[in-house]
């Protein structure tokens, strides 16, 4: 990880010249950039609206889970959106920031990480980056805001690991050592999503997304309505949905969920 100093000014100057940048807000230490993200996003501010932080005391990813975010270790940001489109599938989105950062961390670095269904990033059967979106509705039922967190791992923190993730989590530091800074690669996966963003509705993304999943051709576990159920994950539709062929023959498609274990092909 290069070292540099988060700061507005520099986030400006690398992206002023992008047509979706808005403004950006820097920070050393928040409980969280996705809850900033909100209140801003609630007080008005425009899509392409980013907000950075160094570390993070409360991150958090998919079903409240706590997100690690230790300082100087990371790149932890939220982009504000308002989709136009009342049909806009939340779904597409958060499929789409994957391919957005799987895409800026192929162009930085030259390594083609994973994307693991929905919106995680592995690399080597480890866990590289969540992914988080959370969205306001208005009364009509049309996207208010959309605010779309990413944490990526850049290097191991001093001392390791925590605990609870030893083992299972890695960093780009770990499989490229020329190095990259929070501020670049912020600029990269930023460029990379409003090129996906401008698409959404076409999915024409999709087809990395399917490319890079460590999920198809697998056997996975995942929990549904407090049941747990084991099939081959056959393919990703067209918005993004995960289908699943059980045991028993019955095919299940999936819109969210958690696939708790990978192995071996049926």
């Amino acid at each position: 990880m290069k070292k540099d100093t988060l700061s507005e000014k520099k986030l400006t100057e690398l992206l002023q010249n992008e047509p979706f940048f808005s403004a950006v807000y820097c920070y050393d230490c928040v409980s969280s950039t996705n809850d900033l993200a909100k209140e801003l996003a609630q007080g008005g501010a425009p899509q392409g609206t980013v907000v950075l932080a160094n570390s993070q005391t409360n991150g958090r990813g998919r079903l409240g889970r706590h997100f690690y975010s230790p300082g100087e270790t990371g790149l932890y940001m939220s982009l504000i959106l308002r989709p136009e489109d009342v049909q806009q599938d939340a779904g597409l989105l958060t499929a789409g920031a994957a391919v957005a950062v799987q895409q800026a961390i192929l162009a930085m670095t030259g390594v083609s990480v994973d994307i693991k269904w929905v919106n995680d990033l592995y690399y080597q059967n480890k866990k590289l980056c969540g992914i988080l979106a959370e969205s306001q509705f208005t009364s009509s039922g049309s996207f208010d805001y959309v605010v779309l967190g990413i944490g990526v791992n850049l290097a191991p923190p001093e001392g390791g690991y925590a605990e609870e993730i030893q083992g299972k989590t890695i960093s780009i530091a770990e499989f490229y050592d020329r190095g990259i800074s929070q501020a670049e690669l912020c600029a990269a996966i930023f460029r990379e999503w409003f090129t996906v963003y401008q698409k959404l509705p076409k999915a024409e993304f999709l087809q990395i997304y399917r490319e890079a999943s460590c999920v198809l051709g697998k056997t996975i576990s995942y929990i549904q309505g407090g049941e747990t159920y084991i099939g081959k994950a056959l393919s990703i539709d067209e918005r993004a949905r995960l289908i699943v062929l059980l045991k028993n023959g019955e095919t299940k498609t999936l819109e969210t969920g958690e696939v708790t274990m990978v192995r071996p092909v049926l």
